[in-house]
């Protein structure tokens, strides 16, 4: 099972998304977790358009980078500026910069808009690591 961390500024808001929806599409083969560099609150219009999907939210809580300590991860994924440094220092395998706007979502479109761009980017990741190593035709 592969394991990916993602990392933002708050965990408020792109990273637990990007959790859920890795969750979503491929709990079988990846475990998806997500940590913040000074943790919040969960967005409520976050969780609400995960729902509105029928992705589960369930488990999905504000953490620090301190709840995965000592954890070796085989891909780490930064989904802000402000987290790239500190998400680069955590041992992994492989990198990944996704940057988006860390910030709370200020209304139901905008966390739509933010769901969709990292759900086409979580299935564009599942696709290549699921892919390598076998042959393309």
């Amino acid at each position: 099972m592969t394991s990916v961390l993602f990392v933002c500024h708050s965990n408020a808001v792109c990273s637990p998304i990007a959790e859920a929806l890795l969750k979503h599409l491929a709990a079988d083969r990846y475990q998806a977790i997500s940590a913040g560099v000074q943790p919040t609150d969960i967005d409520p219009l976050a969780l609400a358009a995960l729902q509105q999907l029928g992705v589960s939210t369930e488990g999905l809580y504000g953490k620090g980078l301190d709840s995965v300590e000592e954890r070796y991860f085989d891909i780490v994924i930064s989904l802000c500026e402000q987290a790239e440094d500190v998400a680069r220092a955590i041992p992994a395998n492989q990198f990944m910069a996704w940057h988006f706007e860390d910030a709370q979502c200020c209304s139901r479109p905008q966390a739509a808009k933010v769901v969709h761009e990292i759900f086409e980017r979580i299935k564009l990741l599942v696709l290549v690591q699921d892919r390598k190593g076998k042959p393309l035709w």
